[in-house]
């Protein structure tokens, strides 16, 4: 049951928290975007940023995750 939780799994030949870590980089990019957008005054653009944070934060939680555990606590790449 513990090793579900201590392997990382590999997507198209590369560990997960490295596909995580883009998704995460293209969801600050487009945050940002919509951020600057919602300024200039595009307040349709409101609603994506309100959207996008939840979306933040999950994958954010899951990539530490997978990085304090590889880093610190030895998991598997499998």
């Amino acid at each position: 049951m513990l090793t579900i939780l201590t392997t990382i799994p590999l997507i198209f030949g590369y560990p997960a928290h490295i596909w995580l870590g883009i998704i995460l980089g293209l969801l600050l990019t487009l945050q940002i975007v919509a951020g600057l957008m919602t300024v200039t005054g595009h307040t349709k653009y409101f609603k994506i940023h309100r959207v996008v944070w939840i979306f933040i934060a999950i994958i954010a939680l899951i990539h530490m995750y997978y990085g304090l555990g590889l880093w610190f606590f030895h998991f598997t790449i499998k």
